[in-house]
């Protein structure tokens, strides 16, 4: 028995895999941006599940760590890619290596899982794009280009792809939505970002998820900025 429920978090991870594998099936053989979309949704349910499950049995183990990166590579790491390989191919003026610049986004997404494992400073907040904010975003967007044409622009699909690749493996600080508590106070810009989002899902719907990565960022680096500032001037 002791066995079976320190599993169940490895069998979340497992499914957050699963639809990973199946959002790349439905994009590559049917090319159903909104399929893709939900089985990320899906994928980082599950991603946010295992590690709640493992906390609340008290059956982390080193294993599920790793499990739980080779899972989000594929579904937030190769998923991203693939949509934008898969957009540059239905442009009719994007042929030849162009499509492949997509896939700079699985390979600096497996150096983010990798730096996330090893790096002692990420527990409280990240350094550099979360691997689900960067695939949220891009099957987000996917579902867009029926509304704005330009998403679909070669040229603004390269220069995505080559930001948020710089993005997931830079050294900018980033807040995290995990909560140590429920009280406002510490937990203000938390607070406030989720308020904000619910009301843009409430608006934008599917396309809510690129605009709030898109606004995770900015609020981010404003952050950054303002801390950095402050060090210096304690300091001098």
């Amino acid at each position: 028995m002791k066995k079976i429920i320190a599993f169940i978090p490895n069998l979340l991870t497992l499914c957050n895999l699963l639809s990973g594998c199946a959002a790349v099936s439905v994009l590559f053989l049917e090319h159903d941006f909104q399929a893709a979309f939900w089985l990320v949704i899906a994928a980082a349910v599950f991603d946010f599940c295992d590690g709640a499950v493992a906390r609340l049995l008290h059956v982390s183990s080193p294993i599920g760590k790793e499990l739980d990166s080779l899972a989000d590579m594929v579904s937030f790491g190769l998923v991203p890619a693939s949509v934008v390989y898969m957009l540059l191919r239905l442009t009719a003026s994007a042929g030849g290596w162009l499509p492949y610049v997509g896939f700079l986004i699985a390979a600096c997404s497996a150096l983010r899982l990798a730096k996330f494992n090893i790096d002692e400073r990420q527990h409280e907040e990240f350094r550099g794009l979360p691997t689900p904010a960067c695939a949220l975003f891009f099957v987000s967007l996917s579902l867009m280009i029926g509304q704005i044409g330009w998403i679909s622009c070669p040229v603004v699909l390269v220069g995505l792809s080559v930001v948020f690749s710089a993005l997931l493996v830079c050294d900018i600080p980033m807040f995290s939505l995990k909560f140590k508590s429920l009280a406002w106070r510490g937990n203000e810009l938390r607070y406030v970002f989720l308020i904000i989002s619910v009301l843009l899902i409430a608006i934008l719907r599917l396309a809510a998820p690129a605009v709030i990565i898109a606004g995770y960022i900015v609020i981010s680096t404003i952050r950054a900025i303002v801390l950095k500032k402050c060090v210096k001037g304690c300091k001098s």
